[in-house]
């Protein structure tokens, strides 16, 4: 499966760690990770890209994404971009959130019913993982009515 990976780029990035962990679990589980960039410590523009760049090159992997993995737990208008970009395009979304950080998410990612959905919340980076590929192997047709971009 084709993985958009998506963190916080700016702000707080404390969930880096388990990210990586994930996009490990993820890449030897046999799916691709679109989006390696999310899990280095330099950002984009500040390897030269413009934000337009950014932007070109992330809607183009959204739109080739089987799935966009989100994590959730601090807050970032890019990751709430993509999760409604993803969406509103019919794709599925998968949101993980550390469980002691819950309450400080944003109540409008909490209060998403959408079918594509699911919030994930976890202790630990390894069960955040093993959670996900869980989830991920439910993954077989889209609900009714839905069609992937």
């Amino acid at each position: 499966m084709k993985v958009y990976l998506a963190a916080p780029m700016l702000g707080v990035r404390k969930a880096l760690p388990a990210v990586r962990t994930v996009a490990a679990r993820l890449a030897g589980a046999g799916h691709e990770i679109l989006t390696p960039h999310v899990l280095d410590d330099v950002l984009d523009v500040d390897r030269g890209l413009t934000p337009e760049e950014v932007y070109e090159r992330d809607v183009a992997l959204l739109e080739e994404a089987d799935v966009v993995v989100a994590e959730v737990s601090y807050p970032s208008l890019g990751v709430g971009f993509e999760i409604a970009y993803a969406l509103l395009r019919g794709k599925r979304v998968v949101a993980l959130c550390e469980e002691g950080r819950l309450r400080e998410t944003s109540a409008l990612i909490r209060g998403i019913r959408d079918p594509n959905f699911k919030l994930i919340t976890y202790r630990t980076a390894e069960e955040a993982a093993a959670r996900l590929l869980e989830e991920l192997r439910s993954f077989n047709p889209l609900p009714a009515g839905r069609q992937r971009g």
